[in-house]
């Protein structure tokens, strides 16, 4: 940290305590919003579903915003909503309000984000990037790590004060924001602008882009929330105490790998061999999910999360690295909104899943994900290919 500049220190920190704030609420807001609204569990996953979808849409606009507008007064304005969308949750009573409330926190994180990506773009040189965006993800996995078991214990005091406390780090993380100076690498670029119409057709037009957005939208089925599919599997296969234990276990590894090892793995990425990586973190998340398949006890379920981890550590900061290089300076933003529309096969994740559960034999689902995570990967390496024919 002591040897980025305080830009970079200062967006590494304000990222963790975002990451904290929304991860103190993640394992009460299905159960907040069911005692407030009176809905069941299905109702409140596809009203969480909804909320994803709009924001993850909104998000593509915002990329086009932080290419025209100060990124910094950007992230603290999406710091600022996030703030007020956690305070505004407690008072949630309104079905329509809620929904509105959802989407502002839900775009404000996407938001946050992307800009968050764009600003480590301008202020590194290409050669520390990969190990800057693996710093930045390492200590995001260190927030969800810890925030989910501080909400738990807070929520058994004062079940609401969760989303205070979220609103209050979210709000006072401006603070930080706020002390960096403005420099020319957060201005806008010079020129006339062009429209967000125009912006669209050059990101359709960009049939790379394309094709990698698809690929990462298959492989984010995948490993986007893994584990809402790994705990509908388990309480399939399992009684519900075997697999609550087996659950903890499996996140507990996974974030223990990724807090040791994913800044190491970062600092060995290097762009000219990205498509190779890619190829790797895809036949590392296929043999997590066949050893998925095939655990029988505790200590093989662990296992098959420790590859299918390493998988995850390598896609990471390989599709940050993809997208930075495909990217002109002027649509850096634009291009990074474009990708995040790969979150929605994370939104299809548990609905592919719980039906392939529902119809087929357990471990079918596996198979299945396997199936569209090579798929995924393969359009992530010829994207990386016909980038590669096109540099030579």
């Amino acid at each position: 940290m002591a040897t980025y500049s305080l830009v970079i220190r200062r967006l590494m920190i304000v990222s963790l305590t975002i990451v904290v704030s929304r991860a103190i609420t993640s394992p009460l807001l299905t159960l907040f919003l069911s005692n407030k609204l009176g809905l069941n569990q299905q109702d409140v996953g596809l009203l969480l579903g909804i909320a994803v979808f709009i924001a993850t849409l909104l998000a593509l606009y915002g990329g086009y915003i932080i290419d025209r507008l100060e990124k910094r007064r950007l992230l603290i304005l999406a710091m600022l909503s996030s703030a007020i969308g956690f305070v505004l949750l407690t008072f949630a009573e309104n079905l329509y309000l809620t929904t509105l409330t959802l989407v502002i926190t839900e775009t404000a994180s996407a938001l946050f984000l992307i800009g968050s990506k764009a600003i480590l773009s301008e202020n590194l040189p290409m050669g520390q990037r990969a190990k800057a965006f693996s710093l930045r993800y390492t200590l995001t996995n260190i927030g969800y790590a810890t925030g989910p078991m501080l909400g738990v214990v807070i929520a058994g005091v004062y079940p609401i004060a969760p989303f205070l406390i979220a609103g209050a780090i979210a709000f006072f993380s401006i603070f930080l924001m706020s002390g960096i100076p403005r420099d020319s690498a957060q201005t806008p670029a010079i020129g006339q602008p062009q429209s967000f119409l125009k912006t669209l057709i050059t990101l359709k037009n960009d049939r790379t882009l394309i094709m990698f957005t698809c690929g990462c939208l298959l492989s984010t089925v995948v490993h986007g929330r893994f584990t809402l599919y790994l705990s509908q599997y388990l309480l399939v296969t399992h009684d519900s105490k075997r697999a609550l234990e087996t659950m903890a276990a499996l996140l507990a590894c996974n974030a223990i790998s990724v807090i040791l090892l994913q800044y190491q793995i970062g600092r060995f990425l290097k762009r000219e061999q990205l498509r190779y990586w890619i190829a790797g973190g895809t036949s590392l998340f296929i043999l997590g999910l066949i050893g998925f398949s095939l655990a029988d006890s505790l200590v093989s379920w662990c296992v098959a999360m420790f590859i299918f981890t390493l998988g995850e550590m390598i896609i990471y900061p390989a599709e940050f690295l993809f997208v930075d290089t495909l990217a002109p300076e002027e649509l850096r933003g634009s291009y990074y909104g474009a990708q995040n529309l790969a979150a929605l096969g994370g939104a299809l994740s548990p609905v592919i899943c719980g039906f392939l559960l529902m119809h087929t034999p357990a471990p079918t689902m596996f198979y299945a994900l396997s199936a569209l995570t090579a798929m995924g990967g393969f359009l992530c390496f010829m994207s990386g290919r016909r980038v590669a024919l096109q540099q030579k």
